[in-house]
């Protein structure tokens, strides 16, 4: 993924739950391979829209361990550590690896605001842990945000860490990250699909993305225009996947992007975990018709 300047689109898995509410395997597999047939590059696993805090730590590396089996070294898988200590964070980092993740990243710890210094200290023991590279997903959810300099420090020290994942959506942190940093072989990508043309405008070189689990080439079109120097034409196509976005999150939190992977016949259900709501009757039947009228369906 370094020392390669194209990096390109990722796709952030959304979990498919049987109707028990396990882990359904077989709905990954066929999710994994539609994304490999479109040009996606990678799978990115436990982000927020994975609903990993409503899992175990045995589920959590069930899901990582049946994405990789599912991948089968036809793209890569990176696995994210969302928790709320070191501790923790390094035994789920062993666990991942062991599974088989060919990246992991890292979000600072939840609801817990550090000090610099003991942040510092936190994703340095994570990078020196890892036999693979690292990367950190700056995660407003957290409560808080990772200074910029901070950024820097770690990519200044630890060769391993080897990323960042944006989804502040704020321009000046960004800029800021992308000033911190002096090294030419570090990726910065998007971590929201709001902010794909500006972090590419940025420096950057790819997205995390949640709208590329349904419109794969939709996202990818956005990059490949943007590579090809047609900035106007990948400016114009960021604008309608804002209109696209817009649409998914008018249904409930995650459960419009699970409806419309359900709907492509690749998960078997779109059920969401307790406390979270899916979509009901009208809600699907709203989505399905403003999309409609996008004309992406």
């Amino acid at each position: 993924m370094t020392n390669n300047r194209r990096v390109g689109v990722w796709t952030e898995l959304v979990t498919p739950f049987s109707e028990s509410l396990e882990i359904d395997h077989d709905s990954i597999r066929r999710l994994v391979d539609f994304q490999a047939a479109r040009g996606i590059q990678g799978i990115y696993v436990h982000g927020i829209s994975a609903e990993s805090l409503s899992m175990t730590e045995l589920e959590q590396a069930e899901l990582v361990s049946a994405v990789v089996r599912a991948a089968d070294g036809k793209i890569p898988v990176m696995a994210n550590l969302m928790c709320g200590g070191q501790k923790r964070a390094l035994e789920l980092l062993d666990c991942f690896v062991d599974c088989g993740a060919d990246y992991i990243c890292a979000s600072q710890p939840l609801m817990l605001p550090c000090e610099e210094g003991g942040l510092f200290d936190y994703f340095a023991a994570i990078i020196r842990r890892s036999p693979v590279p690292v990367y950190l997903y700056n995660m407003p959810q957290a409560g808080y945000l990772v200074p910029p300099g901070l950024v820097g420090r770690l990519a200044k020290e630890f060769h391993n860490f080897q990323g960042y994942k944006d989804s502040t959506q704020n321009m000046i942190h960004l800029q800021s990250v992308a000033s911190a940093v002096e090294r030419t072989d570090f990726s910065i990508l998007a971590g929201s699909d709001a902010t794909f043309y500006a972090t590419m405008a940025a420096g950057g070189e790819g997205i995390v993305s949640l709208i590329s689990l349904i419109f794969p080439n939709m996202i990818v079109r956005l990059y490949e225009t943007y590579c090809s120097g047609d900035h106007r034409s990948a400016f114009a196509q960021q604008l309608f996947i804002m209109k696209v976005r817009d649409v998914l999150k008018a249904a409930p939190l995650i459960a419009g992007y699970k409806t419309m992977v359900k709907h492509l016949e690749l998960f078997e259900t779109d059920l969401v975990r307790a406390p979270l709501t899916g979509t009901n009757e009208e809600q699907t039947k709203v989505l399905l018709q403003r999309l409609e009228e996008l004309g992406v369906l």
